[in-house]
């Protein structure tokens, strides 16, 4: 693995009664809405067996340094708040934001406790007008991947989406383990593999070396898998990389 940029710093459907008599008047639709929704449904199953994405957002630029605390207690720059404030505003819109057709947006943001990482957070959720829950996590700060992955695992299946805001070069080995090894399918024609009208189209591993984790880039993966309890390296495929200005 190249070596990463440091941180420097359902749906129910009504089952009609046999009609007693010619034209029945229709029943009712107690919610219009419901077959347009495929998250709708009972509390407890709402969200399950439905495809997730991982949205993977390193912090904003940071001050270089701190009165007090060492580096967890460095704040964010003027840039470092602007981004992650634009950020949100951009999430705000919802389900297809960048493009990114059929993803929802993040329900819930798990981040380190550092100062850093808390304060991009904050700015994020509050652009999407409280639309984001975010926990913090103290353990977070200066974890491993395998222990950022342990914790996406205990998300709650009701949530579609989720956001982990955190350092490098952590986020980027993370992501690099979730988009594992394998070469992506291509299709035949210019471009693929052996034809000399087309280059041979990059692998996710690769986009990802390229672009990096600057501050305040974000990774959304796609997971497949149906639970978050499933979560595991090479369960991903790249959806996007995306970095500043919003």
């Amino acid at each position: 693995m190249p070596a990463p940029h440091s941180d420097p710093d359902d749906d129910p459907r009504r089952t009609p009664a046999p009609d007693p008599a010619p034209d029945p008047a229709p029943d009712p639709d107690p919610d219009p809405d419901a077959d347009d929704d495929p998250t709708r449904g009972s509390t407890a199953t709402a969200g399950e067996n439905l495809p997730r994405t991982l949205w993977l957002l390193r912090h904003g630029e940071a001050s270089e340094g701190a009165p007090q605390g060492g580096d967890m207690a460095r704040r964010l720059a003027p840039r470092g708040r602007r981004d992650a404030t634009a950020l949100g505003r951009r999430l705000a819109a919802g389900t297809g934001v960048f493009g990114l057709v059929g993803r929802a947006v993040p329900q819930v943001a798990l981040c380190s406790a550092a100062v850093r990482t808390r304060e991009t957070a904050d700015l994020v959720a509050a652009a999407m007008d409280g639309a984001l829950a975010v926990e913090a996590y103290r353990s977070l700060y200066g974890a491993n991947p395998d222990t950022v992955l342990r914790y996406a695992t205990e998300i709650d299946d009701r949530h579609r989406s989720a956001l982990i805001v955190g350092h490098n070069p952590t986020l980027f080995e993370l992501a690099w383990n979730l988009l594992g090894p394998d070469e992506p399918e291509r299709p035949e024609g210019p471009g693929a593999p052996g034809d000399p009208l087309g280059a041979e189209e990059p692998t996710d591993r690769e986009l990802l070396r390229r672009h990096g984790f600057p501050t305040c880039g974000l990774a959304v993966i796609d997971l497949a898998v149906g639970s978050w309890a499933d979560l595991a390296p090479g369960r991903g495929a790249l959806a996007g990389l995306l970095s500043p200005p919003y």
